[in-house]
């Protein structure tokens, strides 16, 4: 049987195969007898803005496939109709003395609906990183324990130390004298690999699979 990805990371890998395509013909042309001007004489600025747009795609695909979470969670939960005030009480519940109905009551926390999570995609933004360490956090939130995973404990230093590349070209005006073309080749196909194992757990959550193919 065919195993599913998610749409995003579908998307995902559309763009990472338009990256690879758009770095082998750069490397073409500077390779070729009779290179372009432009991409010759600015070669080190091509591979500074090809690592960026990696990482911006890592980030991105993120955001996309927490929101297809949070659509699948809150689509389960609405359907369920699960009373909020019950589950405020189960999460908030203390010892007998502090369970006095009126208490519960507090008009200023009771509200007579059901349950339903009021996340949007926007409310991810300052959450969203490419730094796996700071992903893991974020995943917590979402039910994921990403560093028990033998495939994620293997993958995160490589995957820091290529978004700690980014950031210091970003922030620190960093060169990237030390990396070539066909490094960032070679950390597209690592963050792929890396990206399908988290999306591998995310989809295996997801009951409505019209959100994958």
């Amino acid at each position: 049987m065919k195993l599913m990805v998610t749409k995003a990371f579908h998307k995902y890998q559309e763009k990472l195969l338009d990256l690879r395509n758009t770095i082998t013909d750069c490397n073409n042309i500077i390779i070729s007898d009779n290179p372009t001007g432009f991409v010759y004489d600015n070669a080190n600025f091509l591979t500074k803005s090809f690592l960026i747009t990696l990482c911006g795609y890592l980030e991105s695909y993120l955001k996309d496939v927490l929101e297809i979470l949070i659509i699948d969670y809150n689509d389960r939960i609405k359907n369920e109709n699960y009373p909020y005030n019950l589950i405020r009480w189960s999460i908030e519940n203390k010892d007998k003395s502090d369970s006095k109905v009126q208490t519960l009551l507090d008009k200023k926390k009771t509200r007579f609906e059901n349950l339903e999570i009021k996340l949007k995609k926007k409310d991810l933004d300052s959450f969203i990183s490419g730094n796996p360490f700071r992903t893991n956090d974020l995943f917590k939130m979402f039910g994921f324990e990403l560093d028990k995973n033998e495939k994620f404990i293997q993958s995160r230093e490589k995957i820091n130390l290529i978004v700690t590349k980014r950031n210091n070209i970003l922030h620190h005006n960093d060169s990237a004298s030390d990396i070539s073309n066909s490094d960032i080749l070679s950390y597209i196909e690592e963050i792929e690999i890396y990206s399908k194992n988290i999306d591998e757990q995310i989809e295996s959550k997801v009951i409505d699979k019209t959100h994958c193919i």
